[in-house]
């Protein structure tokens, strides 16, 4: 297993509090090690984490990061303390991009503390467990007074400071309706919420539980309807991540779903430690190996214990019961400390009762949502599949299958704009609405201002509302769009989609790209001309983009069916212009996603909730996923095989390499597929892939 990539870091400030909630896991669990603790993180070991974070950028070539402050009450530092200390960090690590937030009770949260906190950029989640009822119940001082007045202060005036505004993170007390709270925070417009059952395992279970087993389960169910019904517009991240796995996404949060470790912990004494929620299975539990003295962060990151943490978040390193259970695909086994048990985490979760009937209850739910009444006819298509699958051959077949969503999104997008005013009031002519309809910023805004309108709130990939304005189509009609390609440019309907986790080039650098883009396209051409012509076909952009945590070394793509026609590709690799030839590679790679897009929305490939697991990644996806994954790189074999025989000496090693990796890839994938539950469409092509696979020669 290769070294995991750490990315974000929780430093402990503050080993004390101001507060005494009775759940805490700091103070009321097993691990006591606070008390030996000193008060406040030293300068010595925040100069010598600032270096270390620093070291390890450059080792890993680390481009992105999060530091979390956190105790205790990181405030007890003192917001100077966190102002010189966020400097230092920034100072040391300059080549990094570093996001800085703080967990907070908000006792100490004054206007003069956020005017400083807002001057750095340092984030601010607030500790709340909801209306004075709820709040009291465990977040007291230590003389069992309230906390409510002081924490809804620091409430109010964090809702006038939106720009450093995180979020609030509560911990359910199943005495409290979820109508109470949800309608508390949403009446406060809070932008986003963390619901957090009690830190509880096998040895200490969930308070109240023994007197009413169905405690739990019977909240979180109607937690769950109260929100879908009536506070959809509530920012809920543990309902979000659990919808998103109940489809096949990545989970936002490790109560459930599968993931990876890539989180460390600085204790104030600057030791380093795992995951801080550890320390409910005992003294120790979250103990590494050294401090930010005397050990980097790459040694940790490769260390046994780092590697025993990761097996638990993948499905072999789950319990046999849990390996057997028909939700282990959603639930992931729960979260990691709450499987403790026995000296062990070899255990399902204890939550284990609440998932399997909340995980039921949402596929229920999710059914009566987004199964049609009468679900299309699982047929094949009136085409020829192979023809369709071919450049060569697919033509006629490609601008029916283009023609048909053009009518569609144009139809859509007619929907949109009678939302709004038009100016002068004149209605416009439909093949002026198809025109602006192929336009994939269009469609995506399009689908935003509908789901607006209709009331769901809409967020980026981040999770981050996405203001949606009605100036937008308005601006793209009054100078439609040609048929040529549109190259990196800023347009802000193909960007806000992905929030801030990928960077877009602009200035210089995209400049640069178009050119290339030109060598890249005229590779293309070379090679197969009718490939090309399909490409500039069913492809009406192009945005140049780079992921800040990735290797330099790394190629990164990507297409989205939510903006169809648009190819997201990356025109820089180890600090200058990729080559035109890898460059050739995206293209192709992210045009054949675009055009099975355009076959599945007319013929669905797979059966809803059909879902996999990757061959060559241990994570959960959607079978459709793996069909794509298998449609690209049998063309990218054929391009791959052309470099070997007619292209640059230089490359002809190169081409070697990536076609023993895409031949290896390619049957992982087809015998995995062999298993996935899809349509007749989607079993046609995967069994007219494979054939035409085979026929292929094997790779010199």
């Amino acid at each position: 297993m290769s070294a995991a990539r750490i990315t974000s870091f929780l430093v402990k400030v503050a080993s004390r509090c101001n507060l005494d909630c009775d759940y805490c896991y700091v103070y009321h669990h097993a691990d006591q090690s606070w008390r030996r603790m000193p008060k406040l993180l030293g300068k010595e070991h925040q100069d010598a984490f600032a270096r270390r974070l620093a070291e390890y950028a450059a080792s890993v070539d680390l481009r992105r990061a999060s530091v979390i402050y956190h105790g205790g009450e990181p405030l007890l530092a003192g917001v100077d303390y966190l102002v010189q200390f966020t400097r230092k960090i920034r100072s040391a690590a300059a080549g990094v991009e570093v996001d800085f937030g703080m967990q907070t009770n908000g006792l100490l949260l004054t206007d003069d503390a956020l005017d400083k906190l807002q001057a750095e950029g340092i984030a601010v989640s607030l500790s709340m467990d909801g209306p004075r009822e709820a709040h009291d119940l465990h977040r007291t001082t230590r003389r069992g007074r309230s906390s409510f007045d002081k924490v809804e202060a620091a409430l109010e005036r964090l809702k006038r400071r939106p720009e450093i505004f995180a979020g609030v993170i509560a911990v359910v007390d199943a005495a409290t309706s979820p109508e109470t709270l949800f309608s508390y925070f949403s009446g406060h417009g809070v932008p986003k919420v963390d619901f957090l059952l009690p830190d509880s395992h096998h040895d200490r279970p969930p308070p109240g539980r023994d007197r009413d087993p169905e405690l739990y389960s019977r909240w979180m169910i109607e937690a769950f309807d109260v929100w879908l019904d009536r506070y959809p517009e509530l920012p809920l991240r543990t309902f979000e991540a659990l919808l998103d796995v109940a489809v096949g996404l990545p989970s936002g949060t490790d109560a459930f779903g599968f993931g990876d470790v890539s989180l460390l912990s600085i204790e104030s004494d600057g030791t380093w430690h795992d995951l801080d929620v550890f320390k409910v299975a005992g003294e120790g539990a979250t103990r590494l190996v050294g401090s930010v003295i005397d050990t980097s962060i790459e040694q940790l990151a490769s260390s046994a214990a780092i590697a025993g943490h990761r097996r638990l978040l993948t499905k072999s390193g789950l319990s046999d019961t849990c390996r057997a259970c028909e939700v282990v695909d959603v639930c992931g086994g729960g979260s990691v400390p709450h499987r403790f048990g026995a000296g062990g985490f070899d255990n399902p979760t204890v939550y284990c009762r609440e998932m399997k009937a909340l995980v039921s209850h949402v596929h229920r739910r999710l059914a009566g949502i987004l199964v049609p009444v009468d679900p299309p006819a699982d047929e094949l298509p009136a085409f020829d599949i192979e023809a369709f699958e071919l450049a060569e051959t697919s033509a006629g077949i490609m601008a029916e299958l283009h023609s048909d969503a053009l009518d569609h999104d144009a139809s859509d997008l007619a929907e949109a704009l009678a939302l709004l005013a038009a100016p002068g009031g004149e209605p416009l002519e439909i093949e002026a609405i198809r025109a602006v309809a192929r336009r994939p910023g269009t469609v995506a805004w399009q689908r935003a201002l509908r789901a607006s309108h209709a009331g769901r709130a809409i967020h980026d990939v981040d999770g981050r509302p996405i203001a949606v304005d009605d100036k937008y189509a308005w601006t793209a009609i009054s100078h439609l769009a040609d048929r040529n390609l549109e190259i990196g440019q800023d347009d802000e309907w193909l960007r806000k989609p992905f929030g801030e986790s990928i960077v877009f080039e602009n200035g210089d650098i995209a400049a640069k790209g178009r050119t290339i883009i030109a060598d890249a396209l005229d590779i293309v051409e070379a090679w197969r001309p009718a490939l090309a012509r399909e490409l500039r076909t069913i492809c009406s952009a192009i945005q140049f983009v780079r992921d800040p945590s990735a290797h330099p070394d790394k190629i990164v793509s990507f297409s989205d069916n939510a903006v169809p026609g648009a190819l997201y590709v990356s025109i820089t690799q180890s600090g200058g212009l990729i080559d035109a030839y890898d460059l050739a590679d995206s293209l192709i790679h992210e045009y054949r996603h675009q055009k099975l897009y355009l076959f599945e929305r007319q013929y669905p490939t797979t059966q809803p909730g059909s879902l996999v697991f990757s061959p060559w990644r241990e994570d959960l996806r959607p079978a459709s996923g793996l069909l794509h994954a298998i449609f690209v790189f049998v063309e990218l074999r054929r391009f791959w095989e052309h470099i070997r025989d007619h292209g640059p000496a230089r490359l002809n090693n190169r081409a070697i390499a990536q076609l023993e990796d895409t031949e290896d890839n390619l049957w992982k994938a087809f015998e995995t597929l062999r298993g996935c539950n899809l349509t007749r469409a989607g079993r046609a092509l995967g069994d007219l892939l494979e054939s035409k696979t085979r026929r292929l020669p094997l790779v010199a």
